[in-house]
């Protein structure tokens, strides 16, 4: 019993040292809501909304928390991209987020500026950015895989590599690697996918910026609008 013990306790005392993988999405959440309130505490103002958003869904599957000692290091890989349409008769534009908006069965809408014009999403534990991209256009945007072929949407990545570290708390370490990417297909080849809907259907305030808005999450309560601009 006491050899037994005595075995537990090292065995505690090196994971203290060496450090955790903890996979738990309740862990992971407080984390991501920790680094959002502390950010906005020290800056006297919110992180952009695409950034709060992208935080809130993180889960076991994209992101990666180390608890070592009372320090928890949270880390996670996105690919921020562009997104460019080039139709026959149309001509060639760029679809630029504009909003975030949450549903509320009570409220409806709830809205907020998005920020800088780029797609943000998070990438899965060892995703490569462009296959993120292929995904995301595969289940967000409907779009179905055989529309995903280079004679019909390109996607690359532009090599570039952002890392945001940063010491949010005694006990929090945050690590981002951020990738930068375009996209380019066609707006009918989205609409025919039945991927994004008009902004005015869904009854979103947009302060007149918005015209398209994609709707995703498993209870379709999310959204981002987009401004449609000559590319």
């Amino acid at each position: 019993m006491n050899t037994s013990h005595e075995q537990s306790r090292r065995e505690r005392g090196q994971e203290h040292s060496q450090g955790r993988l903890v996979r738990e999405q309740g862990l992971i959440t407080s984390c991501a809501l920790d680094v959002i309130q502390t950010v906005a505490q020290q800056r006297g103002r919110p992180l952009q909304p695409r950034d709060r958003m992208a935080l809130k869904l993180l889960t076991p599957r994209n992101a990666a928390l180390m608890v070592k000692g009372n320090k928890r290091h949270l880390g996670c890989q996105q690919v921020s991209f562009e997104i460019l349409t080039d139709d026959p008769g149309l001509g060639t534009y760029r679809l630029v987020p504009v909003g975030v908006h949450v549903l509320n069965p009570e409220t409806q809408w709830w809205s907020d500026e998005y920020g800088i014009g780029r797609f943000l999403w998070n990438l899965y534990l060892g995703e490569e950015p462009v296959d993120g991209m292929h995904r995301i256009l595969e289940r967000l945007f409907k779009l179905p895989g055989q529309d995903l072929g280079p004679a019909q949407t390109h996607m690359e990545v532009l090599g570039q590599e952002h890392d945001i570290q940063a010491s949010v708390r005694p006990d929090l370490d945050l690590y981002i690697r951020r990738h930068k990417g375009s996209i380019e297909t066609s707006l009918r080849r989205l609409h025919r996918s039945g991927g994004l809907r008009r902004a005015s259907e869904l009854g979103l305030d947009t302060q007149g910026q918005g015209r398209l808005a994609l709707v995703f999450g498993k209870s379709r309560r999310y959204a981002v609008s987009f401004a449609v601009e000559r590319a």
